[in-house]
């Protein structure tokens, strides 16, 4: 079954806050729209990705920077938190669909 891409989010970077159970990206909307339990698309190559359900979309404001990125947030547990951050996910494009598999 092929997804419909409802947006495009442009990572720059990711990191995990353990005690919490969430891995965050912080990027950029660059087209379509997001939503609170819409999925990330994350490829590993061109026929396997894995979708992750989005629990939260908060504004991040930097010092020095004028930039008002999205900060995107997934639950996980400690295996889950350690796959997504082994996998360096930064500089790269992911589809938003809202259909996906937790």
């Amino acid at each position: 079954m092929e997804r419909i891409v409802e947006g495009v989010f442009e990572v720059i970077d990711s990191f995990v806050i353990r005690q919490r159970g969430e891995f965050y990206l912080i990027g950029n909307l660059k087209e379509g729209k997001v939503n609170k339990n819409w999925f990330l698309n994350i490829p590993f190559n061109k026929s396997l990705a894995l979708t992750v359900r989005i629990a939260a979309i908060e504004d991040l404001e930097m010092t020095n920077d004028s930039t008002i990125y999205k900060l995107l947030i997934v639950n996980g547990d400690t295996e889950f938190l350690n796959f997504l951050l082994a996998n360096n996910i930064a500089n790269e494009y992911l589809d938003i669909t809202i259909t996906g598999k937790d």
